[in-house]
């Protein structure tokens, strides 16, 4: 059994499986959700006049190109990928900058284990 599983069961004998997603502790997936919620908060603080909102709105930015850059290099550089799905998420994460590489990283788990 992989070791990102683990099967329990409750007082009435139905059993449950729980699946830890190992990817969204990746320092990456972190950074684009700092991004995110700095690219959201820039732009509630522009739209109600904040000059703050300004920085912030250049900071998340700032984080998610490097978010979205770190994450092409990242499939780019995977070994445990077969070539087509490299490629799938290659378009994928080049075609939808910040989301598109978030979702690589809460869908693709490890070897053998990829989710196209």
């Amino acid at each position: 059994m992989p070791r990102w599983h683990r099967i329990f069961t409750n007082l009435d004998g139905i059993v449950f499986k729980t699946v830890y997603m190992k990817n969204l502790k990746h320092p990456n997936f972190i950074l684009s959700l700092v991004s995110a919620i700095l690219l959201f908060l820039g732009i509630g603080f522009r739209a109600n006049g904040y000059a703050s909102g300004d920085y912030i709105l250049v900071a998340g930015t700032v984080l998610a190109g490097i978010h979205w850059i770190w994450a092409i290099i990242d499939v780019i550089n995977r070994h445990d990928m077969r070539p087509y799905q490299k490629r799938f998420w290659l378009i994928i994460v080049v075609a939808v900058p910040v989301f598109g590489a978030m979702v690589f990283y809460g869908l693709h788990q490890e070897r053998d284990k990829i989710i196209t």
